[in-house]
């Protein structure tokens, strides 16, 4: 989840470039809200679904979303509110709302994105326009967010390795979801590097890039990265190693599985080491 942020406001200014380009513009049909989605601070603020409903259709316009039918590629919103919190700091109050926006495609081949929003604002002498204030933000972090994941899905590979060194951490962050889901064998080194991100967000989108991709380069580094860390981690870590594959991922296996104390790694490297064995044989039988 993002916090609110102003470094993202040019994301109108990509979509708008990429349409002058002659690309189609992205469509959002109708907006709608999740059953459910207005918790009881909001309700009292005076938000119903259609204010929460009508602050989203504005978020996506901001972020430079066509509102309305029509266009090649057209989604249908579904927006929800997370969770609400109040939080003391230092003699201030402040409200916390974390908002989500899901589109979901029209066509076959169009993925679904769905990007969170976390935004505040302090509680002053109007609760209200507090609460207001804090959907409002969150709502248009989510739509820059979902506007940033067009514009990455239109760069080239070289582009989107660029996109890794970042100062922006949901650049980096859909950089490397878009260079996993390509299979980007070229970029396995910048990926690999996003292992030591600072932002663990893009730190879990690197692991999982890799192991979409399935290079053996990877294997050391995901070694690397399991060492020390909390047994559910480590367990994770071992199956996407094991999904990789090679000697060296079946070495360290074997080191899990007969010496790791948690014993959710152990049955975990277990299992990975028998899919291994599943893909060798089969393998072995197709030649």
């Amino acid at each position: 989840m993002r916090a609110a942020s102003s470094t993202l406001l040019p994301l109108a200014t990509l979509l708008l470039m990429s349409a002058a380009c002659g690309r189609s513009r992205v469509n959002v049909e109708s907006v709608r809200v999740a059953q459910g989605a207005l918790a009881g601070p909001l309700r009292e603020a005076g938000l119903d679904g259609a204010a929460l409903e009508g602050t989203a259709r504005d978020a996506l316009a901001r972020a430079g979303f066509r509102i309305g039918t029509g266009g090649q590629r057209a989604y249908r919103a579904r927006v929800d509110v997370l969770a609400v919190r109040v939080v003391p700091t230092a003699g201030r109050v402040r409200v916390e709302v974390a908002l989500a926006i899901e589109l979901s495609p029209l066509r076959e081949g169009d993925q679904i994105l769905a990007e969170t929003g976390v935004a505040e604002a302090e509680l002053s002498e109007s609760p209200d326009r507090a609460w207001r204030t804090a959907v409002e933000a969150a709502a248009s972090v989510a739509a820059e967010g979902l506007a940033l994941a067009f514009a990455e899905q239109r760069k080239g590979e070289a582009q989107l390795v660029a996109d890794l060194s970042s100062k922006d951490a949901r650049v980096r962050e859909h950089a490397v979801r878009v260079l996993g889901e390509r299979g980007a064998a070229t970029a396995v080194p910048a990926l690999v590097a996003r292992l030591e991100d600072d932002d663990p967000d893009v730190v879990h989108r690197a692991v999982g890039a890799l192991a979409q991709i399935r290079d053996p380069r990877a294997v050391k580094p995901l070694i690397d990265l399991a060492r020390g860390g909390e047994a559910p981690q480590t367990a994770r870590l071992a199956r996407i190693i094991g999904d990789i594959g090679g000697p060296e991922a079946e070495g360290y296996l074997l080191t899990l599985e007969s010496g790791h104390p948690d014993g959710r790694v152990r049955r975990a490297a277990r299992e990975a080491l028998a899919e291994m064995a599943t893909r060798a044989e089969g393998a072995a039988a197709a030649r």
